[in-house]
């Protein structure tokens, strides 16, 4: 008989939201970076009295299986009793505790502690005071969606036959827990302004009904309308972050836009310009895209038109008069073969 000594494992501090990755990322694995009594510093940001915010630093003990949560809950009973959270389950159903941990989207509940963190509210909302924000723009966009099911004709009664294929991809986006992580991860909610886009939550909420094979298409199409679909840049940061594992560029957003494609062809202007320079060129060319997709309305932005003539981001001469690449015919091969 053979005794095998094995060597216990160790782990490096710092390392506590990697370490257990392999096994699920459970949070046994990742508390190993701590030991019982080690001090944890926590820094959050705080309102002020003046509308602004500060950063107020603590030092804890760590215990066993200690989560983000457990230390906002240590630091509300011991040393700042007016802190400012939300939390309900506390345990990764409803939503309610998302915060930004060492500058990443996470569940408070769910998360390990690390040596030295630094938490803050979500992004893209408006703090109402510490670390609770206003999640009313978030529900204002999905309430313009009407997430429901309008029918074209009458119900045909219970069990309606759906296909796996028909209901694939509505069903991930029921896995949603609406925590906003992704709409706090999410570069482009924060230039909504501009860009009109109503961000990976939303979407997730919109998915449910509009890639339902039972709803209208007209419903479908009025919902995508005020969606700005079309300006999200597939940056998979909502992915990265989703507690849930909603693939929700891939199983959310590309088939919402297929079905904007099918639908309403105008919302899809840009990426159809896109894609029939590809088909004529072989290549995309800056110069023709801006003035297909702009039109006259680049007049209306002639410093700007200017500015990108000088920094050679546009070529007029090339597009009237260069040569058109000979990958136009494979291209236009590829592209045709993907649409059958």
């Amino acid at each position: 008989m053979v005794n095998l000594i094995v060597p216990q494992q160790t782990f490096p501090r710092g390392t506590a939201r990697t370490i257990g990755k392999e096994r699920g990322d459970t949070l046994a694995a990742r508390n190993r970076a701590l030991q019982d009594g080690d001090v944890v510093s926590v820094t959050i940001r705080r309102s002020d009295d003046n509308g602004g915010a500060t950063l107020q630093a603590f030092e804890i003990p760590y215990t066993r299986a200690m989560r983000v949560l457990d230390a906002l809950n240590y630091i509300s009973q011991h040393l700042a009793p007016d802190l400012a959270y939300r939390w309900l389950c506390g345990s990764k159903m409803c939503g309610t505790c998302a915060v930004r941990m060492n500058g990443r989207e996470v569940l408070a509940c769910w998360e390990a502690v690390e040596p030295s963190m630094t938490i803050e509210p979500l992004r893209n909302l408006p703090v109402v005071r510490d670390l609770v924000v206003d999640r009313a723009p978030y529900e204002q966009r999905v309430a313009n969606f009407q997430p429901w099911i309008e029918r074209d004709g009458d119900y045909a009664g219970f069990p309606e036959p759906l296909t796996h294929t028909e209901v694939k991809h509505a069903s991930k986006a029921l896995d949603c827990i609406s925590c906003m992580s992704c709409f706090s991860a999410c570069p482009v909610v924060g230039l909504s302004d501009v860009t009109n886009f109503a961000g990976p939550a939303p979407l997730v909420q919109l998915a449910q009904t509009a890639l339902d094979a039972r709803n209208s298409p007209d419903k479908v199409a009025s919902a995508l309308s005020v969606s700005g679909i079309f300006n999200c840049v597939s940056c998979y940061k909502c992915e990265e972050v989703c507690p849930a594992k909603i693939p929700i560029v891939t199983s959310v957003i590309e088939p919402l836009k297929t079905r904007a494609v099918i639908l309403s062809p105008q919302l899809a202007h840009h990426a159809l310009t896109f894609r029939s320079i590809i088909l004529a060129r072989g290549r995309i060319d800056p110069t023709e895209l801006v003035f297909r997709v702009r039109g006259l309305k680049l007049l209306l932005g002639l410093g700007r038109a200017l500015r990108m003539l000088v920094r050679r981001k546009i070529n007029p001469v090339k597009t009237l008069f260069g040569r058109w690449s000979g990958a136009s015919s494979v291209a236009a091969r590829l592209l045709r073969k993907k649409d059958r």
